[in-house]
């Protein structure tokens, strides 16, 4: 054999297959059709994935047949039984349908990255975000923050500033990107958020790059975005639905979210689903007796990441429901978490909303300790989700409004974030 047939045999494998990727991620056809059953799967798949990316999400809010709308969230969208929204959308054949984005650890700093590859899909559409009070800790929960990131969310966003010039939203999340050591140890990005921060623009030769660098990683996601594979849709929303009352009755469907949550909840007396008492909670019971005691949710950089939500928001001029969260009462009392702090902050997270235009608001935060309205110790469930979807219903089935919201940066402040309900009102701040 010649050494020329050695070495194709030897390298041909390799350079055809640098073709075909250079196929794949330079020719102009497309990797984002997605069928109708696809995008439905999507819907409810709870991916990292999802997040991370714009192919999915994107084909989803400009779809023509289905009104998908975003339900911005953690680990709370998860939670399906027979009443959540996903399950009510599909029975009740509403003019919507729940599109969820997040699970465990995606918070506001999350939730701002994942808006930046959805810009155009955001604009005077409706929205749903759930906020957690559980988020304000005093240095934020940034958990999930390596799970949820990539480089895309960052080409998108600094390609989205308007006029390329730096807001002061876009450099305060920019100084704290870079603290990600994900970020901060690429050489490349941390230079230019290191611009961003600083207010500068950035050059033509950078914005250039970032041009291919997004062809070259919104090819990616498409291509990856097609290798997930999830049946939740099938296996959990589609059996819930059957299960129901064929006419919407609120009445019928509580007396149902009572029964199941009585008969989901019965190894414990703190109405919590039996799998998770037992797999989470009982091994350590002893230890959380009175360990919430000192939590503390009413001082957070938190508040600043969720700013740069409603900045985002408003620039988009989206039509959003907030929804406000409790925890269980009979789990916060063994924990001893402090229900006047809980709800001082919940005043604190509403006064940032509604200073600023943002009226549309579902607080739960009182509804904790009614039966069979949490699923577990701070998740709402079976009463909780049709207690929701009398705000929700309403709200997703009337037609978008533009929004004009009055954005105010000094909610960016250390002084907002560092502010006390108890020390001060919080409607003295300006």
């Amino acid at each position: 054999m010649s050494n020329k047939k050695k070495l194709w045999q030897i390298f041909g494998p390799v350079l055809a297959a640098f073709v075909l990727l250079a196929l794949v991620f330079l020719l102009p056809f497309s990797l984002t059709n997605y069928s109708q059953k696809s995008l439905q799967e999507s819907s409810v798949s709870f991916s990292s994935q999802l997040v991370k990316g714009e192919a999915v999400k994107n084909a989803a809010f400009a779809d023509k047949k289905v009104n998908y709308v975003p339900f911005f969230g953690s680990s709370e969208l998860s939670r399906i039984d027979s009443l959540h929204p996903s399950v009510l959308a599909e029975k009740y054949h509403r003019d919507y349908q729940p599109f969820m984005l997040g699970k465990a650890g995606s918070d506001s700093l999350v939730h701002f990255l994942n808006m930046q590859e959805m810009q155009g899909t955001l604009k005077t559409k409706k929205a749903v975000y759930v906020v957690s009070p559980q988020w304000f800790t005093k240095k934020g929960s940034d958990a999930g923050f390596d799970l949820f990131y990539s480089p895309l969310q960052v080409v998108d966003w600094l390609l989205n500033l308007d006029q390329n010039q730096p807001t002061e939203t876009d450099k305060f999340v920019a100084s704290q990107v870079l603290q990600r050591s994900v970020v901060k140890n690429n050489a490349y990005y941390n230079r230019l958020l290191t611009k961003v921060a600083n207010g500068d623009k950035l050059s033509e030769t950078n914005l250039s790059t970032l041009r291919v660098k997004h062809r070259l990683l919104s090819r990616q996601d498409a291509l990856f975005s097609r290798l997930e594979k999830t049946s939740n849709y099938k296996n959990r929303v589609l059996p819930a639905a059957k299960a129901l009352p064929q006419n919407y009755a609120k009445s019928a469907l509580d007396k149902i979210g009572y029964e199941e949550g009585m008969k989901g909840t019965s190894n414990n007396p703190f109405h919590i689903k039996n799998s998770f008492y037992t797999t989470r909670v009982m091994p350590e019971k002893k230890a959380l007796k009175g360990a919430q005691k000192d939590y503390d949710y009413t001082q957070s950089v938190e508040y600043a990441y969720f700013q740069s939500v409603l900045d985002n928001f408003a620039k988009n001029h989206t039509d959003v429901m907030f929804v406000i969260t409790p925890v269980n009462q009979r789990w916060a009392k063994y924990t001893g978490l402090n229900n006047t702090m809980y709800q001082e902050s919940v005043q604190k997270i509403k006064y940032q909303l509604q200073s600023q235009g943002f009226n549309n608001i579902a607080d739960l935060s009182k509804d904790g300790g009614q039966d069979y309205f949490m699923q577990d110790t701070i998740h709402v469930g079976w009463r909780g989700w049709l207690a929701l979807d009398q705000y929700l219903n309403p709200f997703l089935s009337e037609k978008a409004d533009k929004k004009d919201y009055q954005i105010n940066d000094r909610f960016l402040s250390k002084d907002w974030q560092n502010l006390k309900p108890s020390q001060q009102s919080v409607s003295s701040f300006q």
